[in-house]
């Protein structure tokens, strides 16, 4: 005699089938947020690169305005960024505007974000600094 067949045969590979689905879309999940956690990295760095940069050059329009370079590209990490530095005095002559702005062009983005970040970035500083030698009218002891 043959053993008569109940109404559970089969259920155990169904339960693995949905186990198994389950645990894929878990994975799909956490490998985008790894993706999206990576991109969101790779442009922090690259933000906090072009801050940097910007610094250096209002540091330099600051010191001599002379010797800076009005513009240069600066190849870091494979990303390419454009520095421009300016300084213009104002009408009186006594005080100079700075202006920075660095550029770049993000990389390292996931295929799934680079839609949503711009063709390239952008920092802008300005600031003034008197054109008076700090020294000057300091008499000496």
């Amino acid at each position: 005699m043959t053993p008569r067949p109940t109404g559970q045969d089969g259920m155990a590979l169904i339960e693995a089938l949905v186990a198994s689905a389950i645990l894929g879309i878990g994975l799909v999940g956490a490998s985008q947020l790894t993706l999206k956690t990576l991109a969101s990295a790779s442009e922090s760095r690259q933000h906090t690169v072009a801050q940097h940069l910007a610094q250096e050059a209002m540091d330099c329009l600051r010191a001599n305005a002379a010797r800076c370079p009005a513009q240069e590209k600066i190849q870091l990490n494979g990303v390419s960024y454009t520095r421009q530095a300016r300084s213009t005095s104002r009408s009186n002559g006594l005080l100079n505007d700075l202006q920075v702005s660095v550029e770049w062009s993000p990389s390292g983005t996931a295929s799934g974000t680079a839609s949503s970040s711009p063709a390239s970035q952008r920092i802008e500083w300005h600031s003034s600094a008197s054109a008076v030698p700090a020294w000057l009218g300091v008499s000496s002891p």
